[in-house]
């Protein structure tokens, strides 16, 4: 073979390969980017650009849930139930931190005319940032960042991810869309798991004995960077200034982790950021051993609360819970001395130390 002919050969079957990889990842469409529909269950869907996508075509809401997953266990029906005149959705983005949460609420106030109250789940933060653990599920809508959505389309259709190409397609088997009916509402913008709901009702103590995430133990705390904490306060600081600015009104809560993910919190930082956050602004704190942390029948899994208790959240913020609630502390500047007394206390007495 004539060296021409060999580098011929080559290229195309580089060409082919490529047009492989294309051809796979349209039909498949692991990310659900580009509405293909021959898998139409999501798997892995990139939520950051499909829930502006939907919201270009869909301006009557008015009230806005964000953070990340976590925040995804509050139905926006609940929240409709619990403020008078409110048409919720959920922005919940996977591993979202201020940093993402900031760009959204910027687009927010340019883009949905309606815009009158956001709800923020501010959860502990381990970083700032764009998350570039997560790939491509992380990259921010082009009308965000700036690129062509030409461009932005275009790296999922190079990028080669055989896992999360076998997990879509798993995702669509018959036998997976009978066990797990319900999925994700990208009209709503949050996940359903009705069948995990009813496992979990049926009998909670197996459940929960065979959800290895519950086994684990209390540990040293995972220390976070201060300027993380710092970056994370000054982005709050920014939108809620924002926010002001358009007399939309900012509802802030602080995620009720599990007993479990608790136990990554540092006392010492914690106090620091409570102190931190109360000067910005008032705020519901969940994030402490309490009736509702404690038990593991109110989670999925040690990481994501149950829809139970968004609900229990939504009538919180909405002022249908008692003021004096074991569920959760309304924070302000005020009375930030003693709440700081109170989560010392309550960190010191249920850790093992």
């Amino acid at each position: 073979m004539s060296p021409f002919r060999f580098v011929v050969n080559i290229l195309v079957f580089a060409a082919m390969l490529m047009a492989a990889t294309f051809s796979l990842n349209y039909i498949i469409d692991p990310y659900s980017v580009f509405g293909s529909r021959f898998f139409p269950i999501h798997s892995q869907p990139q939520e950051r650009y499909l829930k502006i996508e939907y919201l270009k075509e869909h301006k009557e809401f008015n009230t806005f849930l964000i953070g990340n997953s976590r925040v995804g266990g509050v139905r926006t029906e609940d929240v409709d139930n619990a403020f008078k005149g409110a048409k919720t959705y959920n922005l919940t983005m996977a591993s979202a931190n201020e940093w993402y949460v900031e760009q959204y609420i910027d687009w927010l106030v340019k883009n949905m005319p309606k815009l009158s109250h956001v709800i923020v789940q501010v959860d502990w933060p381990y970083y700032y940032g764009p998350d570039k653990l997560i790939g491509l599920i992380g990259e921010v809508h082009p009308d965000i960042s700036g690129r062509s959505k030409t461009e932005f389309l275009m790296d999922y259709l190079f990028f080669y991810n055989i896992d999360v190409l076998e997990n879509k397609i798993k995702s669509n088997t018959p036998e997976n869309i009978a066990a797990h009916p319900g999925g994700y509402d990208f009209t709503k913008g949050y996940p359903s798991k009705p069948s995990t709901e009813a496992i979990i009702d049926a009998d909670c103590e197996k459940y929960v004995k065979n959800q290895g995430s519950f086994g684990e133990t209390y540990k040293r705390p995972k220390l976070i960077d201060p300027v993380v904490s710092a970056d994370t306060l000054a982005a709050i600081a920014r939108y809620k200034s924002l926010l002001d600015k358009k007399n939309v009104r900012l509802t802030i809560f602080l995620t009720p982790r599990n007993h479990v993910k608790l136990g990554d919190i540092d006392l010492n930082l914690y106090e620091k950021f409570l102190k931190g956050l109360a000067n910005i602004t008032d705020f519901y704190n969940f994030m402490y051993y309490n009736e509702l942390t404690m038990n593991n029948c109110n989670y999925y899994e040690s990481s994501h609360y149950r829809s139970k208790i968004g609900k229990l959240i939504a009538d919180a913020l909405a002022e249908k819970s008692d003021n004096n609630s074991p569920y959760y502390q309304y924070v302000t500047r005020s009375n930030i001395e003693t709440h700081l007394a109170f989560i010392k206390d309550n960190f010191l007495s249920n850790r093992s130390q």
